[in-house]
């Protein structure tokens, strides 16, 4: 195209640029408008001019005039244009090196070549076969080709292993925590064969859940986790290669990949995470029983329709032939550390605890090893012999556990306590059958029971109606008496609390 006409369409763009009566701010206002609208250009694309040209083209003007406006000569003219094919062959291969060097990149590494202008490059790269899939590589989206699935042909080949959460339950007392869902379901069946909830999924939980599965179903052969720091954390990998269990390589941020325990993830967000919003939740403790409740009463028995059967009928009931005793999975499990003891008092704080090394050792470097699940295990490493247990340097005095298991109203309880064998009796403290014993001799005015036959069927009754809460049955009693006298059986007035008693609330809603 003739130069002239090119400077001449580049004066008509700015000519309005440079009138003198316009002021400073209202040029640039121009110039950000005419920057904003799409025209044709001289080689016949529709593109818009940027800012930066058209303050090019007016200081090139104001400093030259028309000859300021006329395109530059190309630097190479005369000489052949044409690029060796060599050079690009050179590009590709280095782009499948790394798929993401930029064309800056590779114009420093093709210098051998000659003075290559990047939009040659550029050009004959987008020509080639290999550039659109090598340019996907770079974006993250790898290919386009199909993926390939696996699946175990047997229960304990392969374990996959993957943590929910966090995500926020409120508790009873108002406080609300943050927790997670660690789970090991097996690949062969989807069955769930250990889960824990914790507050955090670290190497404790970790290995927790790990060495729970094992001891229930033994070994599995392979392990399948994604590149989480506890599952790459050197004491977990290290304590698998020991087991004889092989770490499938995985890649991060590829959930596609382990779609089977995602898969169990959407079950425990719609069937666990928001029914917790229906549910009194007492503690850490009462939530791993409500999941227990979810697992075993419905995941474990809902027909799976990757299997085309439920999990629980998948894996029959069949244990790894790879068993393992509970010793050997506490030692493969264990931290090991070097540390050197205090010199005076003998203490060395592994994990979060302090323990006493006996006095030969103080003050020495030593190898010890030491759980992380438990804290009050660890061991001093002898060479050639037997490792010494080691005592904590302060007792800890733990508050005693109620025996009575946390319980809160909701769905999700009652469902925990079909699995565990119906609903579970919570008597009242200091009322039972020997008050109900006492609260009918004051009414009736003699000894209860009067003989054997009376015992039993107070017995029956309690246990068919019981436990009862104290106020209610006093209260109850009382308008019994009233209405039908102190001269009845014993077993008219059994039939008439009876009547007074409420039905558990699963009765009442088939009522």
């Amino acid at each position: 195209m003739d130069p002239r006409k090119v400077a001449h369409w580049r004066y008509e763009q700015i000519e309005d640029l440079l009138d003198d009566a316009l002021t400073g701010h209202e040029r640039r206002v121009l110039l950000r408008r005419l920057a904003r609208t799409p025209l044709r250009w001289p080689s016949g694309g529709e593109r818009r001019i940027s800012e930066a040209t058209l303050y090019r083209w007016l200081r090139a003007y104001r400093a030259r005039g028309l000859q300021g406006l006329l395109p530059s000569p190309r630097r190479d003219r005369g000489r052949r244009r044409r690029m060796k094919k060599d050079a690009v062959e050179k590009a590709i291969h280095l782009l499948r090196e790394e798929p993401r060097r930029s064309l800056t990149v590779l114009l420093a590494h093709l210098k051998s070549f000659g003075a290559i202008p990047r939009s040659t490059l550029h050009r004959h790269l987008k020509a080639h076969r290999a550039y659109a899939r090598l340019r996907r590589l770079a974006r993250g989206d790898p290919d386009r080709r199909l993926k390939r699935r696996f699946q175990a042909r047997r229960p304990h080949q392969i374990w996959q292993c993957d943590a929910k959460g966090p995500f926020p339950v409120k508790l009873a007392g108002g406080r609300t925590i943050s927790v997670h869902v660690l789970t090991i379901i097996d690949d062969f069946s989807r069955a769930a064969l250990a889960w824990r909830v914790t507050p955090s999924a670290d190497l404790s939980a970790a290995i927790d859940v790990f060495r729970s599965a094992a001891r229930r179903w033994g070994l599995p052969e392979k392990f399948y986790a994604d590149r989480a720091s506890v599952f790459d954390a050197h004491a977990f990998r290290l304590a698998l290669a020991e087991l004889g269990v092989h770490r499938i390589r995985s890649k991060a941020r590829n959930a596609s990949a382990r779609g089977k325990i995602e898969a169990y993830h959407r079950i425990i967000e719609s069937w666990f995470v928001r029914e917790l919003r229906h549910q009194v939740v007492q503690s850490i403790e009462h939530l791993q029983d409500l999941l227990t409740g979810v697992i075993e009463g419905m995941y474990l028995d809902h027909r799976h329709r990757g299997i085309q059967m439920p999990p629980r009928e998948a894996l029959a009931g069949r244990v790894s032939e790879r068993q393992v005793s509970a010793d050997r999975l506490l030692e493969a499990f264990l931290v090991r550390v070097r540390k050197k003891s205090h010199l005076k008092t003998g203490e060395v704080e592994l994990g979060k605890q302090l323990f006493k090394v006996p006095a030969e050792f103080a003050g020495q470097p030593s190898d010890f090893a030491f759980d992380t699940v438990d804290p009050g295990i660890a061991f001093l490493e002898r060479p050639g012999r037997a490792p010494l247990r080691l005592q904590l340097a302060v007792h800890i005095v733990e508050e005693p556990k109620s025996t009575s298991p946390p319980r809160g109203d909701g769905r999700l309880q009652a469902l925990y306590d079909e699995v565990r064998g119906g609903l579970r009796p919570q008597a009242e403290a200091g009322f039972g059958l020997p008050e109900i014993f006492s609260l009918f001799a004051a009414r009736l005015g003699r000894r209860v029971p009067l003989d054997e036959a009376e015992a039993r069927l107070l017995q029956d009754f309690y246990r068919t109606h019981g436990p009862l809460a104290r106020a209610a049955t006093e209260e109850a009693l009382s308008k019994i008496f009233a209405r039908l006298g102190s001269d009845r059986p014993l077993a008219t007035y059994l039939a008439a609390l009876a009547a007074n008693i409420l039905p558990p609330p699963d009765e009442r809603k088939s009522r």
